[in-house]
């Protein structure tokens, strides 16, 4: 693909990751996440969750899709304007926090036995960004 249609993918999935930490942190109980916290609920809670925990991960759900939402809106305009333009910094800035943050949570992950966030959640964002950012690497930084 050209640089372009990479850019596009880039802008529409960060869109996607902003709207899916907005979702994150006004609905953490809806079945959109239901593969995740069942998982989570398997991990920790040996399957049952008590409602006090419940109400902890809807509370942690808050800040974090916050966080989420957050950091994919700065994500987006680093998309639609400098990485457009091709400026270097740019495609520094969406590679170097991603892998950081893959990294650290999935270590983190590793380390509570949460392997499940690793497979569901950071490998799927580390593709749908990683890939094309390799793609767009040599017309960014070459040029």
């Amino acid at each position: 693909m050209e640089f372009e249609s990479w850019r596009r993918w880039l802008l529409f999935a960060s869109i996607f990751f902003t709207v899916f930490g907005i979702t994150a942190a006004v609905a953490p109980h809806s079945s959109l996440f239901e593969l995740w916290t069942s998982a989570m609920d398997r991990t920790f809670f040996e399957g049952v969750i008590s409602p006090q925990a419940r109400a902890m991960r809807g509370f942690l759900m808050g800040p974090l899709g916050g966080t989420i939402a957050g950091s994919y809106l700065m994500q987006t305009f680093i998309v639609a304007v400098p990485f457009k333009r091709r400026e270097p910094w740019a495609w520094h800035a969406l590679l170097w926090p991603m892998l950081l943050w893959f990294c650290v949570d999935s270590i983190i992950s590793a380390f509570h036995g949460a392997y499940f966030n690793i497979y569901l959640i950071n490998l799927v964002p580390l593709m749908i960004f990683g890939i094309p950012l390799l793609a767009t690497r040599s017309k960014i930084i070459a040029a």
